[in-house]
């Protein structure tokens, strides 16, 4: 087995064990570690994206450590830090371009090559004063004004939601429109907000978009999947607007399936935080207010 696919297959491992203990609330402590600590960051300050930032912040809930910030021992040595003895890394995935030649058509063709790093938080770190990490890092504080700031964001994105004396919440393809139950009808924001970014997600897979194929049956694996990814983008928009969001009770029924998909293929855990990224991406490129509440 490749050192890829061992990755994957661990990270999915620690899903399924998240999902097993938690049930539908398994994105919940990743949200509170990057909500209180911040998204991800390398050590040269880049931001983790895809299935890096859901594994490291996984194992930022899971460790407990108290800083977004991971670095290769490499990286540590360079600035003047040194990994403590005894310190267990945790794998990251990037993916890298190689070019080979076509053995039938003799032509060059560009393949796809991971490469998989082990990475230290700086907790499992020494000597390192963290001088190059800005000083005024913004607590979450789940305020009314922040939310107001993410209506303001979401109706900007330009997305057809109307909002109803209705008791469920959907996507529908066929008028590319997101139906929702009136504010009132929710017990919190966190509820409404949650929801809204689950439906958002959705509506990125329209085939203007990014054409994931929604109309799939309901109970079937694709239908799954696509809530599998509605389910992690709605946490990274969570995550990046620092709206807590609260688990939908319906998602339970997805939970066996979610969980026997992963054990059958673990590189679909790859792929459903891909697909999730690049929705959440889209949807934050379709607005035109910034409203970014990542501490680092």
């Amino acid at each position: 087995m490749s050192k890829a696919n061992e990755a994957l297959n661990a990270i999915a491992q620690t899903v399924i064990t998240m999902m097993n203990e938690h049930g539908t609330n398994w994105t919940k402590p990743w949200k509170d570690a990057v909500r209180v600590h911040g998204q991800p960051t390398s050590a040269k300050k880049r931001p983790y994206t895809g299935i890096n930032r859901i594994s490291l912040g996984l194992s930022m809930a899971i460790h407990s450590h108290n800083s977004p910030v991971f670095g290769t021992f490499k990286q540590w040595k360079s600035l003047g830090a040194n990994v403590k003895k005894g310190s267990k890394g945790y794998k990251v995935i990037f993916y890298t371009t190689v070019i080979v030649k076509d053995k039938d058509t003799d032509k060059d063709k560009a393949l796809p090559c991971a490469k998989v790093y082990t990475v230290f938080n700086s907790d499992q770190v020494e000597n390192w004063n963290g001088s190059w990490l800005e000083d005024d890092i913004e607590e979450f504080d789940q305020q009314w004004s922040n939310i107001n700031d993410v209506d303001q964001f979401i109706n900007s994105i330009g997305a057809n939601i109307t909002l109803d004396n209705s008791n469920s919440a959907f996507y529908r393809p066929s008028t590319d429109s997101i139906h929702m139950p009136n504010k009132a009808q929710f017990n919190d924001a966190q509820g409404y907000y949650g929801t809204l970014f689950h439906e958002l997600v959705h509506w990125t897979g329209h085939e203007t978009r990014e054409d994931r194929k929604l109309n799939t049956r309901f109970g079937s694996d694709k239908y799954a999947f696509e809530e599998l990814i509605a389910e992690l983008g709605g946490a990274m928009l969570s995550g990046i607007t620092g709206v807590e969001a609260t688990p939908r009770e319906d998602h339970a029924i997805y939970l066996n399936n979610w969980m026997q998909c992963l054990k059958d293929e673990p590189k679909a855990i790859q792929k459903a935080c891909s697909l999730a990224e690049k929705a959440s991406q889209f949807i934050l490129n379709s607005s035109s207010i910034i409203v970014m509440k990542e501490a680092a």
